[in-house]
């Protein structure tokens, strides 16, 4: 009655301001069940038909935190129910964060429900954080097609804008590498498939064996990339991976993420001034904060640290101390 009578004396448009204060001012933050903003909205799309709208879509937008298989089953229900009724709005989910596997292993059915998911929000979706043990099976070992599974979700989110993969760097390759014929070519990353990528952030990915960055090159609209824990760093020249295949005009910036005593100390510097006299890529060492004894699991300190950030939409914004081109009097010779 409280709510009737209130819409009846406020105008709409303002109960719709109103209740946009109920969000935090970072509005690129994804809140948990247990945020106050979530609860409040919920309680608000059920007050009264003219709070149910904006309430709704504000849940759609900043709520999606599943950390569950039934959070993602009621979410993947509810997107279902709402696209088959006339007579509501339909949900265009924008952020998600998605880790609903249970302890430390995949199952099939989650990863059914996540393919379904994404098939449910892959027109809408922008950022999406995943925290999932996926190199918990390795295709070897892999009987029920579980990665072909989750590939098969993953690959049609060709709308992403910003990615974050908390474990791993999207490990989702579906052939044994010993079953592979001696000329052919290796799955390709997913992310490589997104061409609207403006932002990622991968875990322990091996730059250069896997030609990461000339790969992320290809992608138009990369600007940021952040490699946390990354292996290969010190066995080729960071810019010449990127400028070998990405427009020389183009800036980007290259955070390598790690406690401060496990950072590459050796990073192949010599080209750079050559393959970028511009500067245009900024590699800046980002360096985790420990406590006074040190005594962190430096993986998991990394990894919480990441997610912590790409779930309050802080991450793109971190800054540390910035790598230079080696003096010119230590510059080599060597060209692309």
């Amino acid at each position: 009655m409280a709510g009737t009578q209130a819409s009846s004396v406020l105008p709409v448009e303002l109960i719709y301001h109103i209740i946009g204060y109920v969000l935090p001012v970072n509005r690129d933050e994804i809140l948990p069940p247990s945020h106050t903003a979530t609860k409040t909205l919920l309680a608000l799309s059920t007050v009264c038909r003219a709070t149910f709208p904006v309430a709704t879509a504000h849940l759609w937008r900043h709520c999606l935190y599943i950390d569950s298989r039934p959070r993602l089953r009621l979410l993947l229900e509810g997107l279902r129910s709402r696209q088959a009724r006339a007579d509501v709005a339909k949900p265009s989910p924008h952020s998600l964060y998605l880790g609903p596997f249970t302890g430390e292993y995949l199952d099939l059915p989650t990863a059914q429900h996540v393919r379904d998911l994404f098939y449910e929000v892959r027109a809408s979706l922008r950022r999406l954080v995943i925290d999932m043990p996926l190199r918990s099976l390795y295709p070897e070992d892999d009987t029920e097609g579980l990665r072909q599974t989750l590939r098969e979700g993953f690959v049609t989110l060709t709308a992403l804008e910003e990615f974050v993969t908390v474990r791993d760097e999207l490990f989702l390759e579906t052939v044994p590498a010993s079953h592979r014929l001696a000329d052919q070519e290796e799955e390709p990353a997913v992310w490589r498939l997104w061409a609207q990528l403006r932002r990622l952030a991968l875990y322990n990915a091996n730059v250069v064996h896997d030609s990461l960055l000339v790969h992320a090159a290809a992608l138009p609209r990369l600007e940021t990339i952040v490699l946390t824990r990354a292996d290969g760093l010190s066995h080729g020249c960071l810019k010449s991976e990127f400028f070998q295949r990405g427009d020389p005009r183009r800036a980007v910036k290259v955070l390598l993420v790690n406690v401060a005593d496990q950072q590459p100390p050796d990073l192949q510097r010599h080209r750079w001034a050559t393959v970028d006299p511009r500067g245009l890529m900024r590699v800046i060492e980002y360096n985790v904060p420990t406590s006074f004894y040190g005594d962190e699991d430096p993986i998991t300190l990394c990894q919480e640290w990441v997610k912590s950030a790409a779930l309050k939409g802080t991450l793109w914004k971190w800054e540390g101390i910035e790598v230079e081109a080696d003096p010119p009097a230590t510059q080599g010779t060597d060209t692309l």
